[in-house]
């Protein structure tokens, strides 16, 4: 029987926390999920790295940030000091957000907004702007509730709806296809065998 490890899992905002629960739970580790931290923003995953460092030591930890604008997940990690990490430390970038991962299923992504597939793009992570250009989907949704629940407000200042993580959580949690996804987001799938590996025994 392989050994229960608890862990912490750090993430900047809800939707990413909705999405490294069901990659653990499809991970076929045994892993349990000691406390969950959002963030509410990469800021403070940066500005806390010495401190995440030095805790995995006493309960090894699993960070998940957005690759955003950094030229590539190495000069995020330089940037961060983020390398050299312990072996209880397992840092992953999600190029270039998280709404990648989750265009990269496009036929369920396309199903859950109510839009064509072939509107979804083939290469979620070559992509600047996913979360806008899954914002933008959600505008051509034919279900106009949705679209109010996911997209800002004419005016607002808001980038985001006013359940944008909470839908798009649900998504992740009913009907993200992580099998498809992987072949189209490279990161999705480095991140996976990484999680397979993580903390053997």
């Amino acid at each position: 029987m392989n050994h229960l490890h608890n862990i912490a899992v750090i993430v900047e905002d809800e939707l990413s926390g909705a999405v490294m629960r069901k990659l653990i739970t499809v991970s076929g580790r045994n892993f349990m999920i000691d406390r969950m931290i959002n963030t509410r923003g990469c800021g403070t995953i940066k500005s806390g790295m010495e401190k995440f460092k030095s805790s995995s030591h006493a309960l090894p930890h699993v960070v998940l940030t957005d690759l955003d604008n950094y030229p590539c997940p190495l000069a995020l990690l330089n940037n961060w000091g983020a390398t050299n990490l312990p072996q209880q430390l397992l840092f992953r970038i999600a190029v270039r957000e998280v709404e990648a991962w989750l265009l990269a299923d496009r036929e369920g992504i396309a199903e859950f907004l109510h839009v064509a597939v072939n509107k979804v793009p083939h290469d979620p992570e070559a992509d600047i702007d996913p979360k806008r250009t899954l914002i933008n989907l959600a505008r051509r949704s034919r279900k106009k509730r949705l679209a109010q629940e996911l997209t800002p407000s004419p005016g607002s200042a808001a980038q985001i709806g006013p359940l944008y993580n909470a839908r798009l959580s649900e998504f992740v949690n009913t009907s993200w296809d992580i099998d498809r996804a992987k072949l189209l987001a490279e990161s999705l799938s480095r991140t996976l065998n990484r999680l397979s590996v993580f903390l053997p025994g």
